[in-house]
């Protein structure tokens, strides 16, 4: 067993073998990689068996990556943790990662703290009826949604997380709608997933919000759609609701090191 920096030489095709048997956000992946992001993983026998990845942005991090295969021990993925945060010698910035419930205490035990509740909002397509005019798909249309995602972002999550964005996230199947007031980035997970990461909006921008929603259902409604919510925000969970995604599971936003200012009634979706 090693336990350490991943082997980059081979880590495309470490991640080729690896995906076979856990799913996983392979174009966040290896655009991390590519983009020097601190990555560490455990080897059995010369295979991939666990890695995470570690993203650097100007006021923050965030841990997007942490996989493992089904039979990996508690005990390996804590020293896989351990050695991330022991390489990385920064104690101040704030270092975000969003959680299964069944690994909060894992993640506290290398010194992280919940922040805020999350779960899964799901569509897998139904009986939902709207209007979708041209004059609607124009206003969320707009091609310099640049500004308004670095002043958003950096007032719901403490960070412009704008070349983060569009160097780690932005692929071919990318889709960004935008207006004044809120922006939505999704892209394929796979043939017939599609994830929403991030749609950030203005606190009460009810309107734009609804027509951001009409339009990611538009675009991809005949592919499954999936994004993580704010549980305890009422308004962002009851349009979901309205819109017939299934919501199920409790994640949880933890933080470590200094204490994030984040706006969680601007997130709609991480």
């Amino acid at each position: 067993m090693f336990v350490g920096w991943i082997r980059r030489g081979s880590f495309r095709s470490d991640i080729d073998a690896f995906s076979q048997e856990v799913l996983i956000d392979k174009g966040v992946v290896m655009s991390a990689f590519d983009h020097g992001a601190f990555i560490f993983g455990a080897y059995d026998d010369g295979k991939l068996i666990a890695f995470v990845t570690l993203s650097e942005m100007s006021n923050i991090y965030l841990l997007n990556g942490f996989y493992y295969k089904p039979y990996v021990s508690s005990a390996i993925k804590e020293r896989l943790l351990k050695i991330l945060f022991n390489n990385l010698y920064d104690e101040e910035r704030s270092i975000l990662v969003l959680s299964y419930k069944a690994e909060m205490d894992m993640f506290t035990k290398v010194g992280f703290t919940p922040l805020h509740r999350f779960t899964r909002a799901t569509y897998s397509g139904g009986n939902v009826a709207f209007n979708f005019s041209n004059a609607t798909a124009k206003s969320i249309a707009r091609e310099n949604y640049i500004p308004t995602m670095q002043s958003l972002n950096k007032r719901a999550m403490g960070d412009d997380m704008v070349e983060y964005i569009t160097k780690n996230i932005f692929k071919s199947s990318s889709l960004v709608l935008s207006t004044d007031y809120a922006y939505q980035h999704s892209y394929a997970l796979d043939k017939s997933t599609i994830k929403i990461s991030p749609w950030i909006g203005e606190d009460g921008a009810f309107d734009d919000a609804e027509k951001l929603i009409r339009g990611v259902i538009y675009h991809r409604g005949l592919k499954r759609i999936f994004t993580f919510i704010p549980k305890d925000v009422e308004n962002i969970v009851d349009l979901y609701k309205s819109y017939k995604f299934e919501l199920e599971g409790e994640y949880y936003l933890m933080y470590k090191n200094a204490k994030p200012t984040i706006d969680i009634e601007m997130i709609y979706g991480l």
